[in-house]
């Protein structure tokens, strides 16, 4: 998956929703780090087995994978805001897996987002690489992943020309 592509990708969404909803100047990053708390909720319910254990239901890849990729366009526009695309070339991206699926996205949920410091203790880049794990952890291919974001970016540019 190429990241810095991605991170351009974003930009280029979140400048269009900025100006088309007349945003600019505004500082957003709480209603990003809520929403992409919000895309982690609906990714887990996708995942039924992942921690419903008083449900039969049976975990939807499919709808799991879209639900990701929403995550991911938030995970995307908070390093943007963060400035953190400026920095990837300098960094690592490495594998974060806590013991199960359970506690991946628990640790995701305690992630704090708001904070940025690039280096030791950096907030933002654990965060990443644990988002990017977790799509590991679901089986997701890097492929997958990166064609999933394509459309739905697609999706979310044609949203914003009809109304949305």
């Amino acid at each position: 998956m190429n990241l810095k592509r991605l991170f351009e990708i974003q930009k280029q969404l979140d400048n269009h929703i900025i100006e088309n909803k007349a945003l600019q100047g505004q500082d957003l990053l709480d209603e990003k780090v809520l929403a992409l708390k919000v895309e982690l909720g609906e990714l887990a319910n996708e995942l039924p087995e992942v921690f419903k254990f008083w449900s039969n239901k049976k975990n939807n890849y499919e709808k799991a994978l879209k639900e990701y990729v929403d995550g991911l366009h938030f995970v995307l526009s908070i390093g943007l805001d963060h400035g953190f695309h400026e920095d990837l070339a300098g960094l690592a991206i490495e594998s974060i897996e806590w013991e199960n699926v359970t506690v991946q996205f628990l640790e995701l949920l305690r992630i704090d987002w708001e904070k940025y410091e690039c280096g030791e203790g950096d907030y933002y880049h654990s965060g990443l690489e644990m988002f990017l794990s977790l799509g590991e952890m679901l089986g997701f291919t890097w492929e997958q992943i990166e064609q999933a974001y394509l459309d739905k970016n697609k999706v979310n540019h044609e949203r914003q020309e009809s109304g949305y």
